[in-house]
């Protein structure tokens, strides 16, 4: 039985460069995910140091306002932040936060699909109270 010869010259190319593209992809989804846990992370560290220093200042307007700005400039730019919330009743300090995180498609921040992480704090203002010395 003679068997017809067959021209695959270039198909090592073709699997190679699907294969390449393949790992790409993945290596971009790695990277994506990883930002994602890097941005829950800032998130929930600086949301929680604002909103203490908020609330151990007394919880008033101007604290807040400091606690804010504090919170702006740690949480740099590569994160997208939303909105950002106060509210203080009685005696609790609470901050909602609505962040975006960085990403790595191209155009992808407009895109319905984009995640968002939203985090609550809240926090119990204590007034501290002394023992008389006898």
């Amino acid at each position: 039985m003679a068997s017809t010869p067959t021209n695959e010259f270039g198909a090592g190319l073709i699997a190679l460069t699907w294969s390449v593209l393949a790992y790409l992809m993945f290596l971009m989804l790695a990277v994506q995910v990883a930002m994602d846990f890097y941005t829950a992370s800032i998130v929930g560290a600086v949301g929680h140091d604002a909103v203490r220093q908020a609330a151990f200042a007394g919880g008033s307007p101007d604290a807040r306002a400091d606690a804010e700005q504090w919170l702006r400039a740690r949480i740099g730019s590569s994160v997208n932040l939303e909105s950002v919330r106060w509210d203080t009743t009685d005696g609790v300090v609470s901050l909602n936060l609505a962040v975006r995180p960085p990403t790595m498609l191209i155009g992808a921040p407009g895109l319905p699909t984009s995640r968002r992480f939203e985090r609550r704090f809240e926090v119990r203002t204590e007034t501290p109270q002394f023992a008389r010395s006898r």
